[in-house]
């Protein structure tokens, strides 16, 4: 004989109240289970079309597909807590302490220029709402981008692939390590730094990259499109190192597609409230060279850095 759903329910009320939120956290695991894996299998089908097609059209078209596939996944209560490790065609990154996540991607054109998107999630607390931040990469409209306080409409892009966490007294910054395109004879790396404003508000830029001359927003690298650049964050020394970059001759100083690694490496080393850069260091002792990419990332996909 079929129950009845109002005996069903008297039934589940005879259930022990601990049994019973097992019953409860079990059927809600299984439904996030599921519901990632079924995201993380359509992202990763539109990215892979958005970073490989061969038609521009197409790879702006899923672009957009993508866009909509995060935006309206940022809408579900539970996306905080899915696990998006099966996405390789966009970058996920949390914050060491859990404070945001950005979803980060980008397409490449046919110029061999990118174009970069983002979206920042604001963990949600007791005190502060729950906040989906989105970006625009405005790259190409700033000028003097180094000495630049930039809001999220006003981004300059990258894909990120590390994100450390500094403060000093009530200040904490967020450090992004970048990678940029560019064009088609060089790439960029940039160190960057993201501050969450009261009302869960974001600015990228802050004045804390020392090199003893000056104080810069945000650091940038530019070398050869086919040679590629170490630039990593070692937490042993709590330093960023990076390769030193050089023309491959002297009379090629300032022509930005002819510089490459000289196999020398300078850092930036948090002391107090800012970065300070220090030339020449010594990396003999450190795995900084394992790793290394070797070889162009395929279209728009991400150099992978270890952290």
């Amino acid at each position: 004989m079929e129950k009845s759903p109002a005996r069903s329910q008297r039934l589940l009320g005879y259930l022990p109240n601990r049994m019973f939120q097992r019953l409860l956290l079990f059927c809600f695991l299984a439904h996030s289970a599921a519901y990632a894996q079924n995201t993380n299998d359509t992202l990763e089908f539109w990215g892979k079309r958005m970073l490989n097609d061969p038609n521009e059209h197409v790879r702006l078209a899923a672009q957009e597909r993508v866009a909509a596939l995060v935006d309206s996944l940022l809408l579900q209560p539970i996306s905080w807590n899915l696990d998006f490790s099966g996405v390789k065609s966009i970058a996920i990154l949390t914050a060491p302490d859990e404070r945001f996540r950005m979803f980060n991607w980008n397409v490449p054109y046919n110029d061999g220029s990118y174009q970069f998107f983002g979206r920042i999630q604001i963990k949600p607390t007791k005190k502060t709402p729950y906040t989906v931040i989105r970006l625009h990469d405005a790259s190409a409209e700033i000028s003097k981008a180094g000495s630049k306080t930039l809001a999220p409409d006003q981004w300059f892009g990258a894909l990120y692939y590390n994100i450390i966490r500094t403060s000093h007294k009530k200040n904490v910054y967020y450090t992004l390590l970048g990678w940029d395109g560019n064009t088609a004879f060089s790439n960029k790396k940039l160190v960057d730094v993201l501050k969450v404003e009261p009302g869960n508000t974001v600015v990228f830029g802050a004045p804390i990259f020392d090199d003893g001359k000056r104080s810069r927003h945000r650091v940038f690298f530019e070398h050869a499109e086919r040679v590629t650049m170490s630039l990593r964050y070692q937490e042993k020394n709590n330093w960023i190192v990076f390769d030193h970059l050089a023309p491959s001759q002297p009379s090629l100083m300032g022509q930005y597609e002819f510089y490459g690694p000289d196999f020398t490496f300078d850092a930036f080393r948090w002391e107090k409230n800012r970065w300070k850069f220090m030339p020449d260091v010594d990396v003999r002792n450190e795995s900084l060279n394992e790793g290394r990419q070797t070889k162009k990332p395929e279209r728009g996909l991400r150099p992978l850095e270890k952290k």
